[in-house]
């Protein structure tokens, strides 16, 4: 099948680019490269630089790679960016889906498949693992844009005749990650290879679900063809807390060094893991990496040397 990602540049993204190719689909990656970058995309793809909010730019390009599914990664993803910035959050996160599913129904697809946040749109959920029934209670405009992305998504889907699957990730980490996303694990590497101590915000004791980005691209193929009309957990079911990620990361490393202590960030959540039952039903998905598993390949591939890294671009697509 022919599959359109939009954000296929960025960390989980390139994952699934990955994945769809040796599935065997087609893939046109379209990220405006803001986070993202060149190197991450496979080179079986092709290749597109635009931007999500450009409406007419994705219809073009939609109508030109006529994808069968819409895979729609590309996103602004910080919770405290969306805090200072809600405009920005919206026209991104809110427009921009939008603008994809609009630019999905004028390609004749079938599907869309939309990334959502288990992390906030929950909220301050309880009972703890929660469940795809928990209310949606977001409490940061990051999580507000992602529930109204989820209902655009549904509603615009529906009224063109065309399926969609929501997957709500868990805080997702592995090799590719930079450190512009404030992802604990990233950031912990970063700070500790240039010699710095990294900080803890609040007290580290506050856990959550990860799962790691090969497992969370597998999910996505497995949504392509089930799910449809359904919304899907995609976490580990278990969670780790900051400090003893910050243990492990250091024991990897070889190193101890003691971090400097921070604020709370606006519009964190004490704990949360996400209850996958549904996904293991219904995608037949799982997630099959355990957390030191995961954790030792993100270590090993962050101390590589860059050079070592992809270094090949894909076909550019052309427009005219």
């Amino acid at each position: 099948m022919r599959a359109l990602v939009t954000g296929g540049a960025g960390f989980i993204g390139s994952h699934l680019v990955d994945a769809l190719l040796a599935d065997g689909h087609q893939v046109c990656v379209v990220d405006n490269l803001a986070t993202g970058s060149r190197v991450n995309v496979n080179p079986g793809a092709e290749f597109v630089e635009a931007d999500v909010r450009n409406r007419e730019e994705l219809v073009r390009i939609g109508r030109r790679f006529a994808p069968g599914v819409v895979l729609h990664l590309a996103a602004q993803t910080l919770v405290a960016r969306s805090a200072s910035d809600p405009l920005r959050d919206a026209e991104i996160n809110v427009l921009g889906t939008v603008n994809v599913v609009q630019a999905a129904i004028a390609a004749g697809s079938r599907k869309v498949v939309f990334a959502s946040s288990g992390g906030t749109v929950y909220g301050n959920a309880q009972p703890q693992p929660v469940p795809e029934t928990q209310p949606l209670n977001p409490i940061s405009p990051y999580g507000v844009s992602k529930v109204a992305g989820e209902h655009y998504v549904r509603v615009l889907c529906g009224q063109a005749g065309m399926t969609c699957t929501i997957l709500r990730y868990g805080n997702v980490y592995g090799p590719r990650d930079i450190p512009a996303s404030q992802h604990v694990i990233t950031a912990f590497l970063h700070a500790l290879l240039k010699g710095e101590r990294p900080v803890i915000e609040w007290d580290g004791e506050q856990a959550k679900d990860y799962v790691y980005v090969g497992d969370v691209a597998a999910a996505h193929v497995r949504a392509i063809d089930a799910g449809d009309g359904e919304a899907f957990n995609i976490g580990s079911g278990r969670e780790v807390s900051v400090n003893t990620i910050f243990r492990q990361v250091c024991e990897l490393l070889g190193m101890t060094i003691e971090p400097h202590r921070g604020e709370r960030r606006p519009g964190d959540v004490r704990r949360f893991t996400l209850d996958c039952r549904k996904a293991d039903q219904m995608l037949g998905w799982r997630p099959a990496t355990r957390f030191a598993e995961g954790l030792r390949r993100t270590v090993d591939d962050y101390r590589r040397p860059a050079d070592l890294r992809r270094q090949d671009e894909a076909t550019p697509i052309p427009l005219h």
